[in-house]
């Protein structure tokens, strides 16, 4: 073994004692007639970067540092690496103000990306007129200065859903019914904003609501009929609520399913069920998983057969079905970037290396089954897994030793700890969710606080991916004990549903439900629901892989 290690050093040694290949050279020296050339003549990532590096340097001319803030700013927009300083919005701002003062026609569409700042807000209005600017200002959901420089009488579909957007349902109701006038999709929005005044209002009977059902009814869409079943079962005509849903969305049919099924026609729940496991929308599994159970319950054998068929992804475990593994990535030779990539790693400018596999697979994203191994190399999980998905490629094994020595400390199977980790991060050390979620196991503060007393120890950094792991497999055996009334893989729901849900609402819920599959079907929230599904596939997945 010392012998591997002395060859190990002499190797590493003596690639740094190479030169850091070119262009990357020049870059790394830093004179800027050199990054010049390379912005100039080069290519690949290293001319974007070259470019990028000249921004700020006043002695480049003004219509070429505006260049490469554009080329630039274009290329983040369109790798979306998840990596803190490869964010496209500070790029654009650097771009846009860049353009401005160019006097360059793109500045327009660069201000238009940072919408709805105040800065690019009067940018755009020092710009643009007319419909291109009104078009912006709403995609940009800069409502209030459309608002204001929207004629009277002009585009009253824009000047409707601005206010719509901005709460202000009322006043947006006349230019609905302008809208409406022109075209009929108006009288959906004009429902909707009837639908919202009624809510406001003392009564749920009110007029506002009598007068969106009209209103949505002349307009004959599946999302019009399900806004007109959302009114309807607000107003406890539930019938009427029912036929509106199955005329509508596959929500509307889920929605109509779980009426008809606590009212007690179970037969006419199951059809819609089984109607819904046929198709292929995010409802499908779920639907097809309750028609199983219906149909036991009424004996009808066929119908559970043609359940149990229709059960495809995770939630077959449930079932006893083990789902098919996900398809082996296609076959690829080395990239032709490889040699670079690893003589940057050799130089320890991961950085950049993982720029050039960005770069090219941006390029080439045909490429994908040869550059990914190389984004998982260099610890970019969770754009390897986009990349790769849905194949066997998009199922890493990344901090193997932690996961497997945490998962057997806890009594858990490891395959498990990776589908959570999998489901909440994508491996991704450095994730913050919009709710303050953090790190690889996407723990809240007060959570990670929990888990800390469990352990007996002051918390850890939930951006330590070890650490991170220890209080996921800590944490989920805390679950897996609170669901012992199960076992087997219900245990393993169970517990799953709590690490999103909440324990204190996965267990009363089960409580008020009278058991495990029935709050599955009616807990108040989707996200749970879809959780389990997401977390139950990648396990199985998993599993599948050897």
């Amino acid at each position: 073994m010392r012998w591997l290690l002395v060859l190990s050093w002499i190797a590493f040694t003596s690639c740094r004692s190479q030169a850091l290949p070119e262009p990357f050279a020049s870059l790394e020296r830093g004179v800027a007639e050199e990054v010049r050339q390379v912005a100039l003549g080069g290519e690949g990532y290293a001319r974007m970067l070259s470019g990028w590096l000249l921004v700020d340097r006043e002695e480049v001319p003004l219509a070429e540092r505006a260049e490469y803030a554009w080329r630039y700013a274009l290329f983040l927009e369109g790798v979306k690496a998840f990596e803190p300083g490869w964010e496209a919005k500070d790029a654009w701002r650097k771009a846009a103000r860049l353009l401005l003062e160019a006097q360059d026609p793109r500045a327009f569409s660069a201000w238009q990306r940072l919408l709805p700042e105040e800065e690019a807000v009067a940018a755009l209005l020092s710009l643009g007129e007319g419909e291109r600017l009104w078009e912006a200002l709403f995609q940009g959901r800069a409502y209030e200065a459309l608002l204001q420089v929207l004629p009277l009488g002009v585009r009253p579909d824009l000047r409707a859903q601005a206010l719509f957007r901005l709460g202000r349902y009322g006043e947006a109701l006349p230019f609905y019914r302008e809208w409406a006038r022109r075209d009929p999709r108006g009288y959906l929005g004009l429902g909707y904003a009837l639908w919202r005044l009624g809510r406001r209002a003392a009564s749920p009977s009110g007029e506002h609501l009598e007068e969106a059902l009209e209103a949505l009814a002349r307009y004959p869409h599946p999302e019009s009929r399900y806004a007109q079943g959302r009114i309807l079962e607000e107003l406890g005509r539930t019938l009427e609520a029912v036929e509106a849903y199955r005329r509508s969305t596959p929500e509307g049919l889920w929605r109509a399913a779980g009426i008809l099924e606590r009212q007690g026609l179970v037969r006419q729940a199951l059809a819609l069920y089984l109607d819904l496991g046929r198709g292929g929308s995010p409802y499908a599994d779920d639907a097809a998983l309750r028609a199983y159970f219906l149909a036991g319950e009424l004996g009808l054998a066929e119908s559970r057969r043609e359940a149990l068929n229709l059960v495809q992804g995770g939630l077959g475990l449930l079932l006893g079905k083990e789902p098919l593994p996900p398809p082996p990535a296609p076959s690829s030779s080395p990239p032709p970037e490889a040699s670079l990539v690893e003589a940057l790693v050799a130089f320890g400018k991961e950085a950049w290396a993982r720029g050039v596999v960005r770069y090219a697979l941006w390029q080439r994203p045909g490429d994908w089954p040869a550059l990914v191994p190389f984004l998982y190399r260099l610890g970019a999980y969770r754009e390897g897994i986009r990349a790769a998905w849905p194949t066997l490629l998009a199922y890493p094994r990344p901090y193997r030793e932690w996961v497997e020595g945490y998962a057997g400390k806890e009594g858990l199977d490891p395959n498990l700890l990776y589908a959570l980790l999998h489901v909440e991060s994508r491996f991704d050390p450095l994730a913050r969710s919009p709710t303050g979620a953090l790190g690889l196991g996407q723990f809240l503060r007060s959570t990670w606080e929990d888990v800390a007393r469990m352990l007996g120890e002051p918390p850890a950094d939930p951006f330590d991916p070890e650490a991170s792991i220890r209080y996921a497999a800590r944490y989920l055996r805390w679950l897996m004990d609170r669901c012992a009334a199960y076992r087997g893989l219900e245990q393993v729901a169970c517990a799953v549903t709590a690490y999103n849900g909440g324990v204190g609402y996965t267990l009363r819920g089960i409580a008020r439900e009278g058991g495990l599959y029935a709050f599955l079907r009616f807990q108040e929230r989707d996200e749970p629901r879809e959780y389990l599904a997401k977390v139950l596939s990648a396990y199985a997945a998993y599993r599948a892989i050897p």
